[in-house]
C-alpha cells in the first residue's frame, strides 16, 4: 500500500510541476516542447512502476498454482477411480446374485476388479457364497465366464449361507 501511495504522489507532483512550467513558458515554439518534454516526464512517471515489477516472482507463483492445480486433479482422479472401482464390483456382484437367483439360488456375491492397461476396471476375482449344486455351481461358473470374463481358476464357491 506504501508503494502505491509513492507512486501516486510521484505521479501528482510531476502534474503539478508541468502544469506550473505549462503556466510560466512563453508562448510558441518553446512552449510546444515544454509540453512534450512534460508529456513524457509524466509518462514515464506513470509506468516507473512496471520497470520494477519481478516477473520472477509472479513467474514462481504461477508455477506453484499449476503444480497446485496439478496435484488436485491427481487427487481428485483417484478419488473417482476409487468409488468407480466400487460401483462397479458392487454392480458385479448384483449381476452374479441376479443370475444366480434366475437358476434358483440364494447366494452373496463379491468382486474384486482391477484397472486394465485400457483404463477401465474390469473383474478378475469373484467369491460366491451359498448352498448350491455341482450343476448350479457348473452353470454359474461358465456365465460368470462368458459374461463377466473371469477364468474358472479365479471364481471362488463357498458352500456356506455368508461370507464372512
Amino acid at each position: 500500500m506504501g508503494a502505491v501511495r509513492g507512486w501516486l504522489l510521484a505521479v501528482i507532483s510531476v502534474s503539478l510541476l508541468c502544469a506550473a512550467a505549462d503556466a510560466l513558458m512563453p508562448r510558441g515554439a518553446v512552449k510546444r516542447v515544454g509540453k512534450l518534454v512534460c508529456g513524457l516526464v509524466l509518462i514515464g512517471t506513470i509506468v516507473s512502476p512496471f520497470a520494477s515489477l519481478d516477473v520472477g516472482a509472479g513467474q514462481r507463483w504461477l508455477d506453484g498454482c499449476l503444480a497446485s492445480a496439478r496435484d488436485r486433479k491427481s487427487e481428485l482422479e483417484e478419488a473417482v477411480n476409487t468409488q468407480m472401482k466400487g460401483i462397479i464390483e458392487e454392480e458385479c456382484a448384483a449381476y452374479i446374485v441376479d443370475k444366480a437367483a434366475e437358476l434358483g439360488l440364494d447366494c452373496t456375491a463379491r468382486v474384486e476388479c482391477r484397472l486394465s492397461d485400457d483404463g477401465l476396471y474390469l473383474p478378475v476375482r469373484t467369491e460366491v457364497a451359498g448352498p448350491m449344486t455341482a450343476d448350479v455351481q457348473g452353470m454359474l461358473r461358465r456365465i460368470i465366464s462368458e459374461n463377466l470374463g473371469v477364468p474358472d481358476t479365479e471364481q471362488i464357491y463357498k458352500n456356506e449361507e455368508e461370507m464372512p
